[in-house]
């Protein structure tokens, strides 16, 4: 006697499920990386906590790691700014090798879940609690303080509408007619990039100043998890300003926020993300005081383009 019973013919699948035998290398090494920065960042979000003061007679003193280099709360912001880069050049170096593919659209949402979904919400839970521990303001969902448990609620917002964003655009992405010359929605790079750039910014503030960056932050971080899920047109950063023939004007203008860049770091980062952020909603009210409803006309997408593996910042 059989101990299990045949499959009936008409279960029996006809077809062999098809496994996958080999990636694109040099793509997956970049988004694998940024993958890796935002594990990073949530390491040095862990142990900038280690070092929190709750006593009233001054500070602790910092580690030798934190003497010698920027904060460990600053190497965790500057971790997700090179995730941002990478996961640009992980779409880039895709579509110039034409190795484009599915398993690498998925890889590359998992990493952004990670480093731009994650990390950043750790990462504004780890700087309130630094700033604001002797103040009895602990951010969790049991903390004693009201804003601590606040904050821990806007970033745990923020973690959930990064996935829903980053899973909403990889479903409309496979859908005919999706169109690939404007974002719908603050791309999820750019939200965690405003969080990372405010937390550059507060390394080169006094304390009052950090202090209320702190009070701040974590209501930053719900608006803008709320632009990831919001239907608001995004221009494609570079094929808008970098890409193809502009107008001499427009070079001028990069080049002197390089330079302006090259002085001030930091207030220059914020200027850049909290603009490209604002741009949306300020591009569409524009449009509807005008009367017009349609996203802003841009160049139509490369034929490459319109088959290319998912990807937020490309």
């Amino acid at each position: 006697m059989p101990v299990l019973a045949p499959f009936p013919a008409g279960d029996v699948p006809r077809r062999r499920l098809r496994r996958l035998k080999s990636i694109a290398v040099l793509p997956t090494l970049f988004t694998l990386g940024n993958l890796l920065c935002g594990f990073a960042a949530i390491h040095f979000s862990l142990v900038a906590t280690r070092y929190v003061d709750t006593t009233e007679g001054g500070a602790l003193p910092p580690p030798l790691l934190e003497r010698m280099l920027p904060t460990f709360l600053a190497c965790g912001a500057g971790l997700i700014i090179l995730g941002l880069v990478l996961d640009c050049l992980d779409g880039l170096v895709a579509r110039a090798t034409r190795t484009t593919t599915n398993f690498g659209g998925q890889l590359d949402s998992l990493a952004d879940v990670v480093t731009f979904g994650v990390a950043p919400a750790i990462l504004t839970i780890a700087f309130v609690m630094k700033e604001l521990a002797r103040e009895a303001i602990l951010p969790s969902p049991i903390s004693a303080h009201l804003l601590g448990r606040v904050a821990w609620i806007c970033a745990g917002i923020y973690v959930a509408l990064a996935a829903i964003r980053l899973a909403r655009f990889n479903v409309e992405h496979a859908e005919v007619g999706f169109d690939h010359r404007v974002f719908r929605g603050l791309p999820s790079p750019a939200a965690a990039a405003v969080v990372a750039a405010l937390i550059i910014l507060q390394e080169a503030l006094g304390q009052t100043p950090r202090q209320v960056i702190a009070y701040i932050l974590p209501f930053v971080a719900l608006v803008v998890a709320f632009l990831m899920v919001s239907r608001i047109p995004y221009r494609r950063f570079h094929r808008v300003y970098l890409l193809g023939r502009k107008p001499v004007y427009q070079v001028v203008v990069v080049l002197l926020v390089l330079a302006v860049f090259w002085t001030y770091k930091a207030p220059t980062l914020v200027a850049i993300v909290l603009w490209y952020a604002a741009s949306g909603p300020i591009e569409l009210l524009v449009r509807r005081l005008r009367g017009q409803s349609r996203a802003p006309a841009v160049a139509a997408p490369d034929a490459d383009e319109a088959t290319q593996r998912p990807a937020e910042s490309g």
